[in-house]
């Protein structure tokens, strides 16, 4: 009857006392820890089914971000993941109390974490070893823990749960998704992303201690997804590559490629593949080599950039430098007169008989003229040979000087005749009128040197940073609808 006693006496003991040795954690006010590593085999578990816990902790923390030091140290970071839809989050504060106000919640100790307890494994689906215990940084219930006891060239797996007391008794969250590292430095920055020719991009980027290479990614898309990106070079996406990134979610779907492995001394990259108009992100992972075999980073930096090498900046972007020109001297001096093949019919009053290959001269702006050389490039090497049998770009008109882009050779006309200029006239009874004020008509389906909306000639010119106007239909233009752009056609006498 004693031992019966004894034996009931001893589970009741253990039910009130938790399971497992944590290991100490010395934490420092800043809510740093350092992993104190004890790895004892008395700590191992895989879940926390075994605490039989009197209260749950209702959420559990996720890593943000993982780096590995040039001295092998990784530091982890924990925290609660924001919500942001119809999920209970409120909950972290009690339960739903409807007996006072539909709003409020009342305050329940048990459900708030105070502490986290980190787990690690070299293996997956192995038993997890507590490794660090500390305290969180309640505003955002986080935590930085740094793991010294590492071997580099190891990958690493590590759980985090949180912790509380509840009527002096330990409860726990349920673990976090396994979340794997690599002991291998973390890379450094992407400098820059740059279209320095016409097919090539350059990556610089700054040199990582301690590792043996670089290995290069990159990835391809529409870049529509991310609009305005022509104008920009410097990293927009520099860190390490997570949810947090405000990238399009089809995006972020697009497998990475690798491409090149380059050595620890290379701080460049020349990727020469990539097609006009296209984004891409590129993407650089530090390697040693461990037994021959090259062992990754688990991170990544990554950066964005656009095949933008032809691509026509307006006159009020900054890389333009554009001034309007006080003289007709100053104004020519910015321009010059290229040569462009098109096509067009050899009877041209009746278009008719075969297509022949004509050369116009268009003097338009330096800084533009190899842009314009491209499109013009482009149209002819399209199937349909759009017909076309005049261009003009550069023009001095003094009343035009201070807000007409051919002033300064970044507006082009082409086939003025069959693509009308319009007045618009607005009349008292809401009816709108258009008036032609120069040419003589518009019949794209039925007249070749009509140029069609969205036709060949339109989009090409627009794939290159040239818009055409809703009422000057002869007119492609630098990108006259920037929101800083001083051309207003609402000004223009013809509107």
């Amino acid at each position: 009857m004693k031992r019966v006693k004894l034996v009931l006496l001893s589970l009741f003991i253990c039910l009130l006392c938790p399971i497992g040795v944590k290991a100490t954690a010395n934490v420092n006010t800043d809510n740093k820890t350092t992993v104190n590593t004890n790895d004892n085999t008395d700590n191992k578990t895989t879940d926390n089914t075994n605490h039989n816990n009197t209260a749950a902790i209702l959420y559990k923390p996720e890593f943000n971000d993982a780096r590995v030091s040039d001295t092998g140290v990784i530091t982890l970071k924990i925290r609660k993941k924001d919500t942001y839809d119809n999920s209970t989050d409120d909950l972290w504060y009690g339960s739903y109390n409807d007996e006072d106000d539909e709003s409020s919640y009342y305050y329940d100790n048990k459900l708030t974490p105070k502490g986290f307890e980190l787990s690690r494994s070299n293996d997956i689906n192995g038993v997890y070893n507590v490794i660090a215990t500390g305290e969180l940084k309640l505003s955002n219930y986080g935590a930085e823990i740094t793991d010294q006891n590492v071997v580099t060239g190891t990958k690493y797996y590590y759980k985090a749960r949180y912790t509380a007391v509840s009527d002096n008794v330990t409860v726990y969250s349920d673990y976090s998704e396994p979340f794997m590292v690599t002991a291998v430095t973390t890379p450094n920055k992407i400098k820059s992303v740059k279209a320095t020719k016409a097919k090539t991009f350059t990556i610089t980027w700054n040199t990582t201690t301690n590792v043996d290479g670089y290995n290069i990614y990159v990835k391809k898309f529409d870049n529509n997804y991310l609009s305005g990106m022509h104008f920009y070079n410097k990293l927009e996406l520099d860190g390490i590559e997570n949810d947090s990134y405000e990238v399009p979610q089809d995006v972020k779907n697009i497998p990475f490629t690798l491409v090149d492995s380059v050595s620890s001394s290379t701080s460049s990259y020349k990727y020469k593949n990539a097609s006009h108009g296209m984004g891409y992100i590129f993407a650089i992972r530090t390697y040693k080599l461990v037994g021959g075999n090259k062992v990754e980073s688990s991170s990544m930096y990554a950066a964005h950039g656009v095949m933008d090498y032809y691509y026509c900046y307006n006159a009020e972007n900054p890389k333009f430098e554009y001034k309007w020109p006080k003289n007709e001297k100053q104004a020519r001096r910015a321009c010059k007169t290229i040569t462009v093949k098109v096509w067009d019919f050899k009877n041209r009053s009746k278009h008719s008989g075969a297509k022949m290959t004509r050369t116009l001269w268009i003097t338009v702006n330096k800084k533009y003229a190899a842009t314009i050389k491209q499109i013009y490039k482009d149209i002819y090497k399209d199937k349909s040979k759009p017909p076309i049998y005049e261009a003009g770009s550069y023009r001095w008109r003094p009343e035009e000087s201070t807000w007409s882009y051919h002033t300064v050779g970044t507006a082009i006309d082409m086939n003025c005749n069959e693509n009308p200029m319009y007045k618009t006239e607005y009349k008292k009874n809401g009816k709108i009128k258009k008036k032609i004020v120069v040419g003589s008509f518009y019949k794209p389906k039925s007249n070749p040197y009509s140029f069609p909306r969205n036709g060949v000639v339109e989009n090409t010119f627009a794939k290159y940073g040239f818009y055409r106007l809703d009422h000057d239909l002869m007119h492609f233009n630098a990108d006259y609808l920037s929101s800083n752009s001083n051309y207003n056609y609402k000004n223009s006498k013809y509107y």
